[in-house]
């Protein structure tokens, strides 16, 4: 049953028993909530909500996600919001690995979120030296959207989320990857992904994201020190043409594209991932050097990485893909995550342990990407 359109929740404080009741089509008689995912949840609220009910067919707890005011502006701009709630109606019972059910979604349309992709192609188009003005341009558009966006999932409540803040040794990174690996696997060069406007190519906002790169690269530069100054310098001048080169030569599939230990729930030698609002078609390679850059503890040792790419590329099990090209693609995208961590700084952590979450990626990442040879992967 829909919510009525002129009643879409954009606070918590709305998530009412009677509103429930309206879009779960049964009687809520009363409902507690919880916040998750301290230092989490950057772009929205993510709530637990537990429900009182004489109707059994109904979940005990949900988990309700809606805009966080703080970062809408950011979160309106990426598009996450629609994005998540789209992904969980389209693909949500068909994709091979494990994630929430869905109970209820809704947001308000918009004309140009539904033609985004042409728009992008086209600011794609623009001469390069109006990158920066592009990117404050389509800042100034998000802002004045002031669209409603509600989702209500299943709370994953007898598995333990990952965290993101002690990261994760190879084996358990191993876990991580072969659970991963049949969504890439099914989705393989399939043309299915082409036929949902909110499902955008990963490079579809490069020159916006490299124009957002370039307003933040001094600061960012010295935030990282000199690990990686030549692999931010040559991303300054080459960022926005490697992107491209990455989706145009790699095979494509249907990307998590924020596969970070924080979206990713383990039930012993099980994992389900969580958090949607990033996805995309691209690379299977940006998933794994998102999470292995993420993830992984920086005192692992590059030997140990390779062998967390062969692992990742033998469950992938697609051996037209050599390891080798692989490879070159994961280095590839782990300098577009490297560009693409810049801007963080604009991020509105709200507590200690998202600023330390993202201190500890910043620090892993430098480890991953300090050996890589930029002149190398064009």
């Amino acid at each position: 049953m829909a919510a009525k359109r002129e009643y879409l929740p954009e606070t918590p404080q709305e998530l009412t028993a009677a509103w429930l009741s309206t879009v779960l089509g049964r009687e809520v008689t009363a409902v507690s909530q919880t916040p998750l995912g301290d230092g989490q949840g950057f772009m929205g609220d993510i709530l637990k909500l537990d429900i009182e009910s004489n109707d059994t067919a109904l979940p005990r707890s949900l988990v309700a996600k809606l805009p966080k005011k703080a970062n809408r502006v950011m979160g309106e701009l990426l598009g996450v919001y629609e994005r998540e709630i789209m992904f969980f109606r389209e693909f949500g019972e068909k994709v091979p690995i494990h994630i929430p059910q869905l109970y209820f979604s809704d947001f308000d349309r918009d004309k140009g979120s539904e033609n985004q992709e042409e728009i992008l192609r086209s600011l794609d188009k623009l001469p390069k030296f109006l990158n920066k003005v592009i990117s404050v341009l389509g800042t100034a558009i998000a802002a004045a959207k002031k669209r409603r966006y509600m989702l209500l999932i299943e709370y994953f409540g007898d598995m333990q989320p990952g965290d993101q803040l002690v990261g994760l040794q190879a084996e358990q990174c191993r876990q991580v990857l072969s659970a991963i690996a049949p969504l890439h696997r099914q989705y393989w060069q399939s043309a299915e992904l082409k036929d949902h406007f909110w499902l955008l190519a990963l490079d579809v906002d490069a020159r916006i994201r490299h124009g957002m790169f370039l307003q933040h690269a001094d600061q960012y530069g010295q935030t990282m020190g000199e690990d990686v100054a030549s692999q931010l310098s040559w991303m300054r001048e080459h960022g926005e043409d490697l992107m491209h080169r990455l989706v145009q030569e790699a095979p494509v599939t249907l990307l998590h594209c924020d596969l970070r230990l924080d979206n990713v729930v383990f039930d012993g030698e099980n994992c389900a991932f969580i958090d949607f609002q990033l996805v995309r078609r691209g690379p299977a390679a940006y998933d794994v050097a998102y999470f292995l850059s993420s993830a992984l503890q920086e005192d692992a040792s590059a030997a140990e990485e390779e062998a967390l790419l062969e692992h990742y590329h033998t469950a992938l099990d697609m051996p037209e893909y050599s390891f080798e090209a692989f490879k070159r693609d994961y280095q590839r995208a782990v300098l577009i995550v490297l560009a693409g961590l810049a801007s963080t700084g604009d991020v509105d952590f709200s507590n200690e342990r998202g600023a330390n979450m993202m201190a500890a990626w910043l620090r892993r990442l430098k480890q991953r990407a300090a050996n890589i040879d930029p002149n190398s992967l064009v």
